[in-house]
């Protein structure tokens, strides 16, 4: 083997039991983990791990300063859904990718609605963006990019939409507030924006 095998293991909203049992398989096969602490601590406290300060710059160097190994990397929901499976596959050749279940998936499920006819966006770490949403959405939060910030800068929203906070999905925390908070405690936060009808 001549470059590392590369698997980017979905781990699902956060509790051990929403990951996939080929996400647990996985994590076994792997010579080290790659994964923030609460990942690699849920997941893989048996296995060799290394928790990265930058999740992406770190990794990605982490990876190639270890060739021939087999390495797993945690990302948090499913890889597919803002994730870091993305610069992974474009970094390296050799990636397996593990599907999971999404905090998305999991909180429409909490809510008991159906989430395919709304758009989606992230804010987690990211910058806020400039226009309000104009239709059904959901958006990643976290605690500086939080639901009481986006209502701020668009106060507009509470007009056209009903609005749902989901903090720590999957969790024993787990929480759905219909007002705002100031405060919630953790970044795992999800605003769901449902337009409100006629």
């Amino acid at each position: 083997m001549q470059d590392s095998e590369i698997t980017v293991i979905s781990v699902g909203p956060g509790d051990r039991d929403m990951i996939t049992v080929r996400g647990l398989k996985a994590i076994e096969a792997q010579d080290f983990i790659i994964g923030m602490t609460d990942a690699a601590e849920t997941f893989a406290k048996h296995k060799p791990h290394y928790v990265p300060v930058n999740m992406k710059t770190d990794c990605i160097n982490f990876i190639k300063e270890c060739p021939h190994r087999k390495i797993g990397v945690l990302v948090s929901g499913d890889a597919g859904f803002f994730s870091l499976a993305r610069f992974v596959t474009k970094e390296f050749e050799n990636v397996t990718v593990i599907a999971g279940v999404s905090s998305m998936c999991a909180g429409f499920a909490l809510l008991k609605k159906m989430w395919f006819s709304y758009r989606f966006m992230s804010v987690h770490g990211r910058e806020l963006f400039d226009e309000c949403p104009s239709e059904s959405t959901v958006i990643l939060c976290d605690e500086t990019n939080s639901p009481d910030a986006i209502m701020k800068k668009f106060p507009e929203i509470t007009d056209k939409f009903n609005f749902y906070i989901l903090c720590d999905v999957s969790l024993p925390t787990e929480t759905v507030y219909t007002e705002l908070q100031g405060i919630y405690g953790t970044s795992r936060i999800i605003l769901v924006l449902e337009e409100k009808t006629a």
